[in-house]
């Protein structure tokens, strides 16, 4: 069946057995972010955790992050950095580092938006000023289409394993999924109450930035996850999921070479995980952060830098009688 919205986890060594199945089918699970614990050290991604240290981690869905921004002056500084024709290279080589030197878990909610008459609830839209943004009338191409904004998050493998791989029905992300396939439908996963509208295999168009792409809904959330961003709390039952991917940066035109500088754009306004010790402040902290990505935003000739606090991410189930 094919629907369109629009832009945008009994033996051990049986468990064993179906984890080895699920790696060799390339949709395994990766083990938990094994954490470090010097503030400012590069954290390689880990191969692999003790079953001790999974079953900590499952216990323990909150951590401690810095979070990246840009640092342009104004619109005028922005549009004339990526006017640049190296300017995607060098933002995608930041993502490079930021991943490969630190724990980096990449978390936003650009909203995805559909091109139809939305009659669905409207609990699942952006809002702005406490107002739902739907049927806001265009003509596209000769065409009246009907926008609506819908709640989504974008996260990388770490933040959907850490934050988010809570599978009520179907599958979840696995590593195949963040990688980037053109010709291919890209896998999404709904919150609990799309259930009432979609099914697994069911196709969605999405409008993101700018950018129409095919979906598959691939799973649903647990009903009931939770995600906690400092003091903002998201109702993932209202959410969609997609993946973060990487990419090489081999565009084919000027549009392309537009999409995938905002891609990475929002890619990189991602956290850092931080741990906070008893020698350390949270300003001596925030400070060695903000020194070391400064130098490497200075070698390559980006404006980037941290915010001025850290941020407490968290997720859980939460049973509708709380």
């Amino acid at each position: 069946m094919k629907k369109y919205i629009i832009f945008n986890k009994k033996n051990f060594s049986y468990a064993i057995f179906i984890l080895c199945l699920l790696f060799f089918s390339g949709c395994g699970q990766e083990p938990e972010p094994v954490h470090n614990s010097d503030p400012i050290e590069s954290v390689p991604p880990q191969e692999s955790a003790t079953e001790t240290e999974l079953m900590d981690s499952e216990n323990d869905r909150t951590l401690n992050l810095i979070g990246i921004y840009d640092i342009f002056a104004d619109a005028d500084e922005h549009a004339a950095f990526f006017g640049r024709s190296d300017a995607l290279e060098k933002i995608i080589s930041f993502n490079q580092i930021l991943n490969s030197q630190f724990e980096f878990y990449e978390i936003y909610t650009q909203s995805l938006e559909s091109k139809f008459y939305w009659d669905m609830d409207d609990s699942f839209l952006d809002s702005y000023n406490g107002m739902p943004i739907k049927n806001q009338e265009i003509n596209l191409d000769g065409e009246k289409c009907y926008i609506s904004r819908l709640n989504s998050f974008q996260v990388n493998s770490k933040a959907y394993q850490y934050f988010f791989d809570f599978i009520g029905e179907g599958r979840g992300f696995c590593e195949d999924d963040f990688v980037y396939k053109s010709d291919e439908r890209i896998p999404v996963i709904l919150g609990n109450d799309y259930k009432a509208y979609y099914t697994i295999g069911d196709s969605i168009e999405l409008n993101y930035l700018q950018k129409d792409i095919e979906y598959e809904v691939i799973g649903f959330f647990e009903q009931g996850l939770n995600i906690k961003i400092v003091n903002s709390v998201y109702d993932i039952d209202k959410y969609l999921c997609t993946p973060f991917f990487e990419f090489d940066g081999d565009v084919r035109d000027d549009f392309e070479r537009t999409f995938w500088s905002r891609y990475y754009e929002e890619k990189n306004l991602g956290y850092i995980k931080v741990d906070i010790t008893d020698n350390l402040s949270e300003e001596e902290i925030i400070e060695l952060y903000r020194v070391k990505i400064k130098e490497i935003a200075e070698e390559l000739e980006i404006p980037y830098s941290v915010l001025d606090m850290v941020y407490n991410i968290s997720s859980e189930i939460v049973s509708g009688d709380e």
